[in-house]
């Protein structure tokens, strides 16, 4: 008897834990309406394109990788960043990434912030990006 009420216990417990962890998780991916990211114009992460892209390694359209003078990042609001990796794997080499956006909460909450290979020729050579929260 008393081995049945310890599983049953034990059983509690651990429901008990997976429904805070899940709960957890859903409230750090809600973003508000002002924490969009646009690659070329074209919106990856919130502005109608939901928020899958959210802690993904992405790789950068070939067309974008192919061409020295894109991509051009725009990444607005104060909740986010995308960071950009040279290689194809979202992995820093030596100083081969670029961390873009403000995740200064003093700032107003429509602040961008712009990058792109004319700011840095190199960042034409970039291939992977990561959206997170800050």
């Amino acid at each position: 008897m008393q081995f049945r009420l310890l599983i049953a216990s034990a059983a509690v417990a651990v429901a008990s834990a997976l429904s805070v962890t899940n709960k957890g998780a859903d409230m750090t991916t809600k973003l508000d309406i002002n924490q969009k990211v646009y690659i070329e114009n074209a919106p990856v992460l919130g502005d109608g394109a939901g928020e899958g892209a959210l802690n993904v390694c992405s790789s950068f359209a070939a067309s974008h990788v192919s061409n020295p003078d894109a991509p051009a990042v725009k990444v607005c609001g104060t909740g986010i960043k995308l960071t950009a990796f040279l290689r194809g794997r979202c992995e820093g080499y030596y100083e081969h990434h670029k961390e873009i956006g403000s995740c200064n909460t003093g700032e107003d909450s429509s602040t961008c912030v712009t990058w792109s290979p004319a700011d840095d020729a190199r960042f034409g050579e970039y291939q992977s990006y990561l959206i997170e929260q800050c």
